[in-house]
C-alpha cells in the first residue's frame, strides 16, 4: 500500500516538473523576447508600451543594417474597421516607411531620416485587397535627425521611445514600444521603390478621398 503510493507520488511530482518545464522552455525559447541585444540584419517589432503587440493592434518595425542605416516602418494598418475614424477623428488604415543612417550614442540608437514615404487605405478590405488611395513621400538629402530613437533602459533591454528631460533614460509619459523579437515580417523593403510596389492605387478611391478635401 505504501509503496503504491509512494509510487503515485513520485509520478506526480515528475509530472509537475515536466509541466513547469515546459512552461518555462516556451516562455524562455517559444515566445517573443524583449530585446537586450541589437543584431544587425534582423527584424524587431514593438508594440505600445511593453507589450507584444496582438493581431489586431498597431505596431512598429525596426531593422538596422551592417552600413549603419536602418528600415523603420509603422503599421497602422491592423486594426478592425471599428476602430479607425472613431468620434470622427478622420483616422484610417495606413504605413508608414522611413530609412536613414543610425549611430550609437551612450548605448542608445541615434536615428537621421532621409527617406519617409507613406501610403493610406480607404478602409480594411482595401488593406487586404493591397489598393491605397494615397501615397505621400519626402527626401531629406542632408538628413534630419529624429527626436525618436532606439533606447537603452536601466532593465537592460531596447525601446523605440524618446529620451527624457535629463536625456539619460526614455520619457515614459511619452509614446514607447519594447522592442520584441521574433517578428511576424522577416524582411522589411528595403526602399522606397520597394515599399511601393507592394501596392496599387485605387484611382476612384484616390478621387473620392480628394473630393472629399475639397469639401
Amino acid at each position: 500500500m505504501h509503496k503504491t503510493m509512494n509510487l503515485k507520488s513520485k509520478i506526480f511530482i515528475i509530472a509537475i516538473i515536466v509541466i513547469v518545464s515546459i512552461i518555462v522552455i516556451k516562455k524562455k525559447v517559444i515566445d517573443p523576447q524583449p530585446v537586450r541585444e541589437i543584431k544587425t540584419n534582423m527584424v524587431y517589432i514593438g508594440g505600445s508600451g511593453k507589450y507584444y503587440p496582438k493581431s489586431n493592434f498597431s505596431r512598429y518595425y525596426i531593422e538596422f543594417k551592417d552600413d549603419k542605416t536602418y528600415i523603420l516602418m509603422k503599421d497602422d494598418s491592423r486594426r478592425h474597421q471599428e476602430n479607425y475614424n472613431e468620434d470622427g477623428d478622420g483616422s484610417c488604415p495606413e504605413i508608414e516607411f522611413l530609412s536613414g543612417s543610425y549611430e550609437i550614442k551612450n548605448g542608445n540608437y541615434v536615428l537621421t531620416m532621409i527617406d519617409i514615404a507613406g501610403v493610406e487605405f480607404k478602409d480594411v478590405k482595401a488593406v487586404k485587397n493591397k489598393k491605397i488611395n494615397k501615397f505621400s513621400y519626402k527626401k531629406y538629402k542632408d538628413g534630419k535627425k529624429i527626436k525618436l530613437m532606439v533606447i537603452l533602459t536601466k532593465k537592460g533591454n531596447y525601446l523605440l521611445g524618446y529620451l527624457d528631460s535629463s536625456g539619460k533614460s526614455h520619457d515614459e509619459h511619452s509614446f514607447y514600444y519594447w522592442l520584441y523579437n521574433k517578428s511576424d515580417i522577416k524582411k522589411l523593403p528595403s526602399s522606397v521603390e520597394e515599399f511601393r510596389k507592394q501596392f496599387k492605387m485605387d484611382k476612384k478611391a484616390e478621387q473620392e478621398r480628394l473630393t472629399g478635401q475639397n469639401q
